[in-house]
């Protein structure tokens, strides 16, 4: 510690004898410390308070406990209120467990969490025990005004205090408060919120109870006489607390023998125990603020029966006469004969004060932390007192000076002090002030300074301060701001040029509108706190006229909108720091160029750009062809402008897009006006050919489709026959007539014999039309489905059979994946003049990419079940009765036919519509997909997403197939292509199974 005191100081000693010292009294106090940690362990662990075993555990290494829940309330274990909140991971010790509870140590007494929101764990090693004082009285407390957040050492969240709760502080830090919670040291971060409380009575922090009481005028001390009969009143009744003090210093023998050497003319006393408490009484209690040091010599101001009355600052204080003997004063070399200027501090820790007059540091006295007092003068780091009429040195670095209203200046001491603005009635942060910088404030508002802050006012913490005399500033600002106004886009340095070099003392927050002095090249001259600064263009943007024919992303990765359909769905992204032209200005957007159509981009994510030098913009020269690509992936937009790939977009994966051209292994686009180019490695052009192995050959696959008695209607017309025994005829020999068949199970042939191939089975009871009689048989009315060859199966089950020009290949498309069709597409050359379907094509786009379908298969299903968007159950069903039990009346929608089975088509599908809510048709277009793309599509255990896998389920054949019909997969093909030869923009992706 240096010492550097003005020359009315006088050195009888070199000053590195003194370094010495100091450096001795640190390593003194590192001891004491240390030794009252020691007795307070030894008081915790003796404390009433924490004498609790936990319920049938005293395992020590078992009482530490880790959060197991994101989030668990700490309950008061007398009150039962919440009193603060654990987050997961967070590890304390118990006091004790009790049924549900586990009881840890909070603040001086004892809460509780709930033992299914922990763990008992055994740590590597066990942590330090930390506890509070239980025998001392605590002085110094918190206050929480906002939910508050505990640091573990490693500065980690551990848990929270909640608003409203008082908390006792172990240890005031300089940006912190040291606590204990569940035996372990943690920590809160200092802040306006927070309210220091001494003796329970809570200290005023906000501004905003500050900002109410303005007006309201400070109490006074009265004067001495007042202090005096108060005094001696209170001294001499000895109430409570003086019998207190009196034990703690001497018997009563002693205290009698000592004031009787004691005269009212006795002048000086000396100290005979260690650290006599000073008292303040002049609110009528005795209040603690001080101490003298033992064997020190103070003159008195007057005798008060067992108290000697003493100079503390700019007031009388008290000590206990039976500590002291009379004295000549011989040792206390230097009295005061100086007055104190109208500047006072407050201790921020408690205060050592030293006699300095024989040239070493000497310890007379301390000041109690949180006292204000006055100050004669300043001499280097230290500050000269007077205190018990002796002169004393304090340390600067321990006090924090005190404000006066008629200060105009302030120096700032913390490292950048934030600037909060006031005007919503809540505290906003908005910059910050650089440390060791001046600035000229506005107005005292109790804790804080209120200072010029753009347009309106600032205010910052008093404490973080210091008064000055603004001696520094040469920036003092007397120009007014201009009617012209930026925003930042980051927390924006300000800059103090007055010497010729950019020196920072300020910063505005990033989002804060700040109007500007003048313009100023690449910078705008503003007025920070009455000074003049220079804020850089490139931390900020102007607003948006419409006027301005470019924009500049100013975020990353800033989505293109697509609102054709009605809704904002992102389709690109535009890159940090490009410029793009824009084609109007449409309120909080802008509108842009986007393949064949325009897209929208939120300007609030851009500026206008100080420069423009876009050289790949497209100014009509490049029209997209008619062919266009998938996006497989989130891909990159390159110019290549410059000789050098340069991102400046991004298509979504799975947007469609237009084409200009091929040019070798990129595709030429145009995206937001400007030539960009994709790599043909990320995209999908033309359709694509997957093929997927299965460990089985053809011929096995045959085998098994056949034991599952596959159907065709390719024999619908030829003649079919049972054998006579079987049937009873109502009329014998009267043809056509009924028969009834007599057999459990009867095969029907295809010709009048044995030896015929059976081509399916009546069962007992059934009723048949019998067309003749052929010998022994009877030729019957059976079809139009029927038992398959097994040649006809291998003509839909052989993929090798289908030609990829064919429309029967289609049965292969993959319905997982989108088409990438754009909604316009849809809605004008599928979906026009489809009754209800007519405008939908968005619904069916996010019902595909919600369920990962394609949106032409939904389509197509839509359009067969609704009859083109005319049934029933599409235009909405009114239903108020579901399962026979009424409900609320609400026309439904069912547009995929879902339930509408044979025997009730309206009604069953209307109630099931009812019961998933699909109460507008674009509920019902999204809902119905999950339930298609859940049966099979995308059902996680089948996923069968072709019309191949569907009817034959290859990788799991003869199991979940969605008909018998053979040709069912050639035959849904149909729609599905005629619907696709109607576009001009999608990507066709084809899965082929390929056998052993």
């Amino acid at each position: 510690m240096e010492l550097s005191f003005a020359h009315s100081i006088t050195f009888c000693r070199p000053l590195s004898i003194l370094v010495t010292k100091m450096e001795m009294f640190a390593n003194i106090k590192k001891i004491y410390t240390f030794l009252t940690i020691l007795v307070l362990l030894a008081s915790y662990l003796l404390s009433p308070v924490y004498a609790v075993k936990a319920s049938g555990n005293t395992d020590e290494a078992s009482l530490y406990f880790q959060v197991s829940q994101d989030v668990t309330p700490v309950k008061n274990s007398e009150t039962k209120q919440t009193v603060g909140e654990l987050v997961k991971g967070a590890i304390l010790k118990a006091v004790k467990i009790e049924g549900e509870n586990v009881y840890l140590q909070w603040g001086e007494g004892l809460a509780y969490v709930y033992a299914n929101h922990i763990q008992t764990i055994t740590p590597s090693q066990p942590f330090e025990f930390q506890s509070y004082d239980a025998n001392a009285p605590t002085l110094l407390s918190v206050e929480i005004k906002e939910k508050t957040a505990i640091l573990s050492k490693t500065k980690e969240t551990i848990g929270y205090l909640t608003e409203g709760s008082q908390y006792p502080i172990f240890r005031e830090l300089e940006d912190s408060f040291e606590i204990i919670i569940g035996n372990q040291l943690a920590y809160i971060a200092k802040s306006p919120s927070i309210t220091v409380s001494r003796d329970n009575e809570a200290g005023e922090t906000n501004i905003e109870n500050h900002i109410q009481t303005e007006n309201e005028q400070t109490g006074k001390a009265g004067s001495t006489e007042e202090i005096a009969t108060t005094s001696e009143a209170k001294i001499e009744t000895k109430p409570t607390e003086t019998k207190k003090t009196e034990a703690a210093h001497a018997s009563a023998a002693s205290i009698e023998t000592t004031q009787s050497a004691f005269t009212p003319n006795t002048k000086f006393f000396k100290v005979t125990t260690d650290k006599l408490a000073i008292y303040d009484n002049s609110t009528g209690k005795l209040v603690q603020v001080g101490s003298l040091e033992k064997e020190q010599e103070f003159p008195r101001v007057k005798d008060y029966g067992n108290w000697h009355q003493i100079q503390f600052g700019n007031k009388y204080a008290y000590v206990w006469k039976g500590s002291t003997v009379p004295s000549d004063g011989s040792s206390a070399m230097k009295l005061n004969n100086q007055r104190n200027q109208d500047t006072t501090f407050t201790a921020t820790a408690d205060l050592p004060v030293y006699d300095n007059s024989t040239g070493s540091l000497v310890h007379i006295a301390t000041i109690q932390k949180g006292q204000s007092y006055p100050i004669i003068e300043s001499s280097g780091n230290w500050y000269k007192i007077a205190i018990s009429g002796r002169i004393g040195y304090v340390y600067k670095g321990l006090v924090q000076i005190n404000f006066k209203s008629s200060d105009r200046y302030f120096r700032v001491i913390t490292e950048q002090l934030a600037v909060y603005d006031n005007s919503t009635g809540k505290l906003v942060k908005v910059g910050l002030l650089e440390k060791g910088q001046e600035f000229p404030r506005i107005k005292d508002y109790g804790n804080w300074h209120q200072i010029k802050y753009g347009n309106g006012y600032g205010f910052v913490w008093k404490a973080s301060t210091e008064p000055s005399n603004g001696s520094s500033i040469r920036n003092l600002n007397s120009l007014s701001p201009s009617s012209q106004t930026f925003t930042t886009i980051a927390n924006v340095p300000v800059y103090d040029n007055s010497s010729g070099s950019l020196v920072k003392f300020a910063a505005i927050e990033k989002g804060v509108k700040y109007p500007i002095v003048k313009d100023y090249g690449n910078w705008y001259v503003v007025d920070v706190s009455g000074r003049t600064g220079y804020v850089h263009k490139s931390g900020v943007k102007l607003p948006f006229t419409n006027k301005h024919r470019y924009f500049e992303v100013i975020e990353n990765r800033v989505p293109i909108y697509d609102n054709s359909s009605g809704k904002l769905l992102p389709v690109a992204y535009l890159e940090k720091g490009q410029v793009f032209p824009r084609l109007r200005d449409i309120g909080n957007w802008h509108e842009v160029k986007y393949g064949t159509t325009v897209g929208y981009v939120w300007k609030e994510s851009t500026r206008p750009p100080f420069s423009i030098n876009v050289k790949n913009e497209n100014n009509g020269l490049y029209q997209p062809s008619d062919r266009s690509f998938l996006a497989t992936v989130d891909v990159p937009v390159y110019d290549n402008s410059s000789g050098t790939l340069v991102q400046f977009a991004i298509i979504k994966e799975k947007q469609s897009y237009p084409m200009i051209s091929e040019e070798g292994n990129w595709i030429k686009i145009d995206i937001a006006g400007r030539i960009g180019y994709v790599n043909k490695n990320n995209v999908q052009i033309g359709p694509i050919f997957r093929f997927t192995k299965y460990d089985l050959t053809l011929e096995e696959m045959l085998n098994i489709q056949m034991t599952k008695n596959p159907q065709t209607d390719k024999y619908r017309n030829d003649k079919s026959y049972v054998h006579a025994d079987y049937i009873q005829i109502a009329q014998p020999n009267t043809f056509p007539t009924k028969g009834t068949v007599t057999a459990a199970t009867l095969n029907v042939r295809e010709g009048a014999g044995t030896n015929y191939r059976v081509v399916g089975t009546l069962k007992s009871g059934q009723t048949v039309d019998v067309l003749a009689k052929v010998g022994d048989w009877y030729e019957i009315k059976f079809g139009p489905w029927k038992n398959a060859k097994s040649e006809d199966v291998l003509a839909y089950l052989d993929p090798s059979r289908f030609s990829r020009d064919s429309k029967e290949y289609f049965q292969f498309l993959v319905l997982s994946e989108s088409a990438g069709i754009p909604v316009n597409d849809l809605n004008n050359k599928i979906l026009a003049n489809k009754g209800i379907l007519a405008g939908k094509g968005q619904a069916f786009i996010e019902a595909g990419l919600k369920y990962h379908m394609n949106e032409i298969y939904l389509i197509s299903h839509a359009l067969l079940e609704t009859g083109n968007g005319t049934s029933a159950l599409a235009n909405g069903v009114l239903v108020d009765k579901v399962d026979g039990k009424p409900v609320e009346p609400k026309k439904v929608y069912n547009m995929y036919g879902i339930s509408a089975y044979d025997h009730c088509p309206v009604t069953c599908g209307a109630e099931y519509a009812y019961k998933q809510g699909w109460f507008t048709p674009e509920a019902a277009i999204i809902g119905g997909a999950e339930y298609i793309a859940s049966q099979y599509i995308n059902n996680p255990a089948y996923k069968q997403d072709t019309l191949y896998k569907m009817r034959w389920n290859p990788a799991n054949p003869g199991t979940h197939q969605y008909a018998t019909d053979i040709g069912w997969a050639v035959k849904q093909v149909r729609n599905i292509s005629q619907l696709y030869d109607l576009l001009d923009h999608y990507t066709l992706i084809f899965d082929v199974p390929v056998y052993r």
